[in-house]
């Protein structure tokens, strides 16, 4: 006869203890999912930062995309038409190429590239120092002027010469080259002189004649702006003549070359002004060109217009004549003197 199964034991529980057993275990229905808590951030996921990538440790190697590559030197074999060279000037010609030893090239200006050997680079950086300076100048005066290029081949080849040894023929060679540059500024220096000077005689033209006009002055022996006038077109005529022969900055230095000319045109026009008023105030009592007698009481427009050219070409006609005048008062002045004391 089988055993009889054992009734269960029942535990009472009293209300207070099961109200706390029901805070404690959740509901089912209430227990939130996984994905919920990582968006909360209580999750297991959320307790590392970044995402649960580990962050590198510093001083780990960088990837090899972001490794820095040092430059490399460049070479003679480097020293190509339409590479770059040292200074990053893009080389549009080859003048000279020794293999082994030095690459002359034109990068901006003519340029030398030494033996990739740093011992014979040196040595013939030594070997260059006496015509560096000679160098350097026809460089820099070479700059713009349009026969650039036959320079350019002059200076190339006096630096091949001397990196050759013959430094008598490099010397020569740049020697030239520099004669010819000096002559090319020079010329476009007298251009440059005329040019601005004339335009300066054109503003001056017309401020005198708007003078002229609203302060007309009368008679003749006194019309200053007219003499003036005349005086500018003598000083403009002798800029003009004498421009061959006459020392000009180069083109070079512009504001040299515009001073020079401006004040050469207004020392015409006070010029002119002040020879006239020598004659009207009796101080220069007569001057005689050619036949005609110019004297105060018969100047005459043309008159006026003849001492005021005459005064703007002439530049040292005024200064010459008051250096007279002085001389001859400081005579008469000593002679009064003597024969007060004899």
């Amino acid at each position: 006869m089988a055993d009889p199964k054992p009734e269960p034991t029942v535990v009472p529980i009293s209300p207070a203890v099961a109200g706390v057993m029901n805070e404690v275990v959740p509901k089912d229905d209430e227990t939130p999912s996984a994905r919920e808590r990582d968006r909360r951030g209580d999750g297991p996921v959320a307790l590392k930062p970044n995402g649960g990538v580990e962050p590198h440790p510093e001083g780990s190697p960088k990837p090899e995309s972001q490794i820095e590559v040092a430059p490399r030197a460049l070479t003679l074999k480097d020293i190509q038409v339409g590479s770059r060279d040292g200074r990053g000037f893009k080389i549009t010609r080859i003048y000279a190429v020794q293999s082994d030893e030095y690459a002359i090239y034109q990068a901006g200006e003519v340029m030398v590239h030494y033996a990739d050997d740093q011992g014979r680079a040196q040595a013939q950086r030594k070997a260059m120092l006496p015509v560096s300076s000679a160098r350097a100048e026809v460089n820099s005066l070479a700059q713009g002027l349009p026969c650039r290029e036959i320079c350019d081949r002059q200076l190339a080849y006096a630096l091949q010469l001397a990196l050759d040894g013959d430094m008598d023929g490099a010397k020569g060679t740049i020697a030239a080259a520099k004669a010819v540059v000096l002559a090319k500024r020079a010329a476009r220096g007298r251009f440059q002189y005329l040019k601005w000077s004339y335009g300066t005689a054109a503003v001056l033209i017309g401020l005198l004649f708007l003078a002229s006009g609203l302060y007309p002055l009368h008679p003749a022996s006194s019309d200053l702006w007219l003499a003036a006038k005349a005086g500018l077109v003598g000083a403009a005529f002798s800029i003009a003549l004498a421009i061959r022969g006459r020392t000009v900055a180069l083109d070079t230095d512009l504001l040299d070359n515009v001073t020079d000319g401006t004040l050469r045109l207004l020392i015409g026009v006070i010029s002119a002004g002040v020879l006239l008023l020598l004659f009207a105030s009796g101080i220069v009592p007569n001057l005689k060109i050619g036949e005609a007698d110019f004297k105060p009481s018969t100047l005459t427009w043309e008159m006026v217009l003849v001492i005021g050219f005459v005064g703007g070409f002439l530049e040292r006609l005024v200064p010459d004549l008051l250096e007279k005048k002085n001389s001859q008062s400081n005579t008469s002045s000593s002679t009064a003197g003597a024969g007060a004391h004899g």
